[in-house]
Protein backbone atom coordinates (compact mmCIF):
# COMPACT_ATOMS: atom_id res chain seq x y z
CA UNK A 1 0.00 0.00 0.00
CA UNK A 2 1.35 3.48 -0.47
CA UNK A 3 1.64 6.20 1.31
CA UNK A 4 -1.57 7.72 2.07
CA UNK A 5 -1.43 11.66 3.45
CA UNK A 6 -4.80 11.49 5.39
CA UNK A 7 -4.19 9.52 8.59
CA UNK A 8 -8.02 9.76 9.39
CA UNK A 9 -8.63 8.09 6.37
CA UNK A 10 -5.91 5.44 6.52
CA UNK A 11 -6.81 4.52 9.60
CA UNK A 12 -10.36 4.08 8.90
CA UNK A 13 -9.82 1.69 5.73
CA UNK A 14 -6.76 -0.53 7.83
CA UNK A 15 -9.39 -1.24 10.61
CA UNK A 16 -12.36 -1.91 8.36
CA UNK A 17 -9.52 -4.54 6.91
CA UNK A 18 -9.02 -5.94 10.52
CA UNK A 19 -12.82 -5.81 11.21
CA UNK A 20 -13.62 -7.66 8.05
CA UNK A 21 -11.21 -10.71 9.36
CA UNK A 22 -12.99 -14.05 10.19
CA UNK A 23 -12.89 -15.71 13.72
CA UNK A 24 -10.89 -18.64 11.75
CA UNK A 25 -8.59 -16.09 10.06
CA UNK A 26 -7.75 -14.12 13.21
CA UNK A 27 -6.84 -17.62 14.97
CA UNK A 28 -4.54 -18.46 11.79
CA UNK A 29 -2.86 -14.96 11.69
CA UNK A 30 -2.27 -15.93 15.44
CA UNK A 31 -0.70 -18.91 15.03
CA UNK A 32 1.66 -17.46 12.10
CA UNK A 33 2.11 -14.03 14.53
CA UNK A 34 3.81 -17.23 17.63
CA UNK A 35 5.99 -18.93 14.51
CA UNK A 36 7.29 -16.12 12.86
CA UNK A 37 8.44 -14.53 16.54
CA UNK A 38 10.86 -17.89 16.56
CA UNK A 39 13.43 -15.99 14.17
CA UNK A 40 14.02 -13.52 17.25
CA UNK A 41 16.24 -15.16 20.23
CA UNK A 42 15.67 -11.76 22.00
CA UNK A 43 11.92 -11.93 21.85
CA UNK A 44 11.77 -15.10 22.68
CA UNK A 45 14.32 -15.35 25.71
CA UNK A 46 12.81 -12.05 27.47
CA UNK A 47 11.99 -11.94 31.02
CA UNK A 48 9.43 -8.84 31.79
CA UNK A 49 7.24 -8.44 28.54
CA UNK A 50 4.54 -6.20 28.23
CA UNK A 51 1.56 -7.55 25.53
CA UNK A 52 -1.77 -6.06 24.94
CA UNK A 53 -5.22 -7.39 24.85
CA UNK A 54 -6.51 -7.69 20.93
CA UNK A 55 -9.17 -5.52 19.58
CA UNK A 56 -11.01 -4.83 16.77
CA UNK A 57 -9.43 -7.34 14.61
CA UNK A 58 -5.93 -6.81 15.68
CA UNK A 59 -4.05 -9.63 16.04
CA UNK A 60 -3.79 -11.56 19.16
CA UNK A 61 -0.58 -12.31 20.69
CA UNK A 62 -2.00 -14.87 23.33
CA UNK A 63 -0.33 -17.88 21.57
CA UNK A 64 2.89 -15.93 21.25
CA UNK A 65 2.82 -15.03 25.11
CA UNK A 66 2.72 -18.60 26.06
CA UNK A 67 6.11 -19.84 24.19
CA UNK A 68 8.44 -16.88 25.82
CA UNK A 69 10.54 -17.15 28.53
CA UNK A 70 8.82 -14.98 30.70
CA UNK A 71 6.72 -16.21 34.00
CA UNK A 72 4.76 -12.80 34.36
CA UNK A 73 3.25 -11.08 31.60
CA UNK A 74 1.93 -7.60 32.03
CA UNK A 75 0.03 -5.53 30.55
CA UNK A 76 -1.61 -1.92 30.11
CA UNK A 77 -4.35 -0.16 31.83
CA UNK A 78 -6.01 2.69 31.03
CA UNK A 79 -5.59 4.89 34.16
CA UNK A 80 -6.71 8.28 32.76
CA UNK A 81 -9.16 8.64 29.76
CA UNK A 82 -8.64 12.38 29.78
CA UNK A 83 -5.20 12.86 29.57
CA UNK A 84 -4.62 9.18 27.71
CA UNK A 85 -2.16 8.17 30.18
CA UNK A 86 -2.04 4.40 31.00
CA UNK A 87 0.22 2.31 33.83
CA UNK A 88 1.18 -1.11 33.48
CA UNK A 89 0.15 -3.84 35.94
CA UNK A 90 0.92 -7.79 36.10
CA UNK A 91 -1.50 -10.44 34.35
CA UNK A 92 -1.87 -12.87 37.00
CA UNK A 93 -5.00 -10.23 38.33
CA UNK A 94 -8.36 -11.12 37.03
CA UNK A 95 -8.73 -8.66 34.04
CA UNK A 96 -12.12 -6.15 33.72
CA UNK A 97 -12.97 -4.51 30.34
CA UNK A 98 -12.63 -0.61 30.12
CA UNK A 99 -15.04 1.80 28.82
CA UNK A 100 -13.51 0.61 25.33
CA UNK A 101 -14.17 -3.00 25.53
CA UNK A 102 -10.58 -3.67 25.92
CA UNK A 103 -9.94 -6.47 28.46
CA UNK A 104 -7.11 -5.06 31.69
CA UNK A 105 -5.86 -5.91 34.68
CA UNK A 106 -7.01 -4.88 37.66
CA UNK A 107 -4.56 -1.82 39.04
CA UNK A 108 -3.21 -4.04 42.30
CA UNK A 109 -0.41 -2.54 43.57
CA UNK A 110 2.28 -0.42 42.10
CA UNK A 111 2.41 0.03 38.31
CA UNK A 112 5.46 -0.98 36.76
CA UNK A 113 7.29 1.49 34.52
CA UNK A 114 8.16 1.36 30.78
CA UNK A 115 11.42 0.92 30.77
CA UNK A 116 11.08 -2.47 33.34
CA UNK A 117 10.85 -4.60 30.50
CA UNK A 118 12.85 -5.96 27.73
CA UNK A 119 10.55 -6.14 25.29
CA UNK A 120 7.28 -4.34 24.77
CA UNK A 121 4.59 -5.42 22.16
CA UNK A 122 2.52 -2.95 20.61
CA UNK A 123 -0.28 -2.99 18.58
CA UNK A 124 -1.05 -0.95 15.87
CA UNK A 125 -2.65 0.00 12.96
CA UNK A 126 -0.02 1.13 9.77
CA UNK A 127 3.43 0.73 10.05
CA UNK A 128 6.44 1.24 7.78
CA UNK A 129 10.01 -0.65 7.69
CA UNK A 130 11.92 2.21 8.96
CA UNK A 131 10.09 1.75 12.20
CA UNK A 132 7.64 4.49 12.24
CA UNK A 133 3.83 3.47 13.43
CA UNK A 134 0.04 4.89 13.30
CA UNK A 135 -1.57 4.09 16.33
CA UNK A 136 -5.55 4.17 16.69
CA UNK A 137 -5.40 7.88 17.45
CA UNK A 138 -5.89 8.65 21.35
CA UNK A 139 -2.01 8.70 21.84
CA UNK A 140 -1.94 6.43 24.77
CA UNK A 141 0.99 4.01 23.47
CA UNK A 142 2.83 7.46 22.09
CA UNK A 143 2.49 8.99 26.09
CA UNK A 144 3.61 6.08 27.81
CA UNK A 145 6.70 5.57 24.73
CA UNK A 146 7.67 9.18 24.75
CA UNK A 147 10.21 8.74 27.64
CA UNK A 148 11.77 6.13 26.50
CA UNK A 149 13.25 8.21 23.79
CA UNK A 150 15.39 10.15 26.17
CA UNK A 151 16.49 6.60 28.05
CA UNK A 152 18.39 4.61 25.30
CA UNK A 153 20.57 2.57 28.36
CA UNK A 154 17.16 1.37 29.59
CA UNK A 155 14.91 1.31 26.83
CA UNK A 156 13.23 -1.73 26.00
CA UNK A 157 13.06 -3.56 22.46
CA UNK A 158 9.93 -2.26 20.88
CA UNK A 159 8.05 -4.37 19.03
CA UNK A 160 5.11 -3.21 16.65
CA UNK A 161 2.72 -6.22 15.65
CA UNK A 162 0.23 -6.05 12.66
CA UNK A 163 -1.31 -7.94 10.05
CA UNK A 164 0.97 -8.13 7.03
CA UNK A 165 -1.63 -5.84 5.40
CA UNK A 166 -1.13 -3.02 7.64
CA UNK A 167 2.37 -2.36 6.26
CA UNK A 168 2.39 0.91 3.86
CA UNK A 169 5.36 2.00 1.83
CA UNK A 170 6.33 5.24 3.91
CA UNK A 171 4.88 7.14 6.73
CA UNK A 172 5.38 10.37 8.30
CA UNK A 173 7.11 10.17 11.37
CA UNK A 174 6.28 12.96 14.12
CA UNK A 175 8.30 14.85 16.40
CA UNK A 176 6.55 12.49 19.49
CA UNK A 177 7.02 9.05 18.08
CA UNK A 178 9.11 6.57 19.33
CA UNK A 179 10.81 4.42 16.36
CA UNK A 180 9.86 1.08 16.66
CA UNK A 181 13.10 -1.47 16.68
CA UNK A 182 11.10 -4.52 14.99
CA UNK A 183 8.05 -5.43 13.27
CA UNK A 184 6.14 -9.02 13.64
CA UNK A 185 3.98 -10.07 11.34
CA UNK A 186 1.68 -12.82 10.26
CA UNK A 187 4.02 -13.16 7.45
CA UNK A 188 7.56 -12.24 8.63
CA UNK A 189 10.02 -10.48 11.79
CA UNK A 190 11.41 -7.46 10.49
CA UNK A 191 14.41 -5.85 12.30
CA UNK A 192 14.80 -2.31 11.52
Amino acid sequence: MNQTPNKKELRRSLRQQRSNLTSQELAIAEKNLAKNARSSNRLLKAKRVLSYSPFAGEISPKTLVSKLSCQTVYYPKITNFGLSQMRFYSAKQISTQNKYGIEEPIANGSPWPANAFDIILIPLVAFDRSGTRIGMGAGYYDRAMHALAHQPSTRPYLVGVAHHFQEITSLARESWDVPLDAILTDHEYIVI
